[in-house]
C-alpha cells in the first residue's frame, strides 16, 4: 500500500520536474565542460556534453514532446 501511494504521488512530482527542469550537469566532466585529461596547458571539450557543461535528464525529450502533441503542435 505504501509503495503504491508513493508511486502515485512520485510519478506525477518526477514528470512535473522534467517539464521545469530539463537540463542537468554533466556527470562525465562535473559539469566542468572539460575533459578528463585537460590542464593548464591542453583543454579538451567533454564527450558526452560536448563542452555545454549540461546534458538532458531522462525522459525530458519525451516529456516535452508529449506535451507538444497535447496541444496540437507538430514538430
Amino acid at each position: 500500500m505504501f509503495l503504491t501511494l508513493l508511486i502515485l504521488i512520485g510519478v506525477p512530482l518526477y514528470a512535473g520536474s522534467l517539464l521545469l527542469w530539463p537540463w542537468k550537469p554533466c556527470g562525465w566532466c562535473s559539469g566542468s565542460g572539460t575533459n578528463i585529461g585537460s590542464n593548464s596547458r591542453r583543454h579538451g571539450n567533454c564527450r558526452r556534453c560536448k563542452g555545454a557543461k549540461r546534458v538532458q535528464r531522462l525522459g525530458s525529450k519525451q516529456m516535452h514532446r508529449m506535451v507538444q502533441s497535447a496541444k496540437g503542435r507538430k514538430k
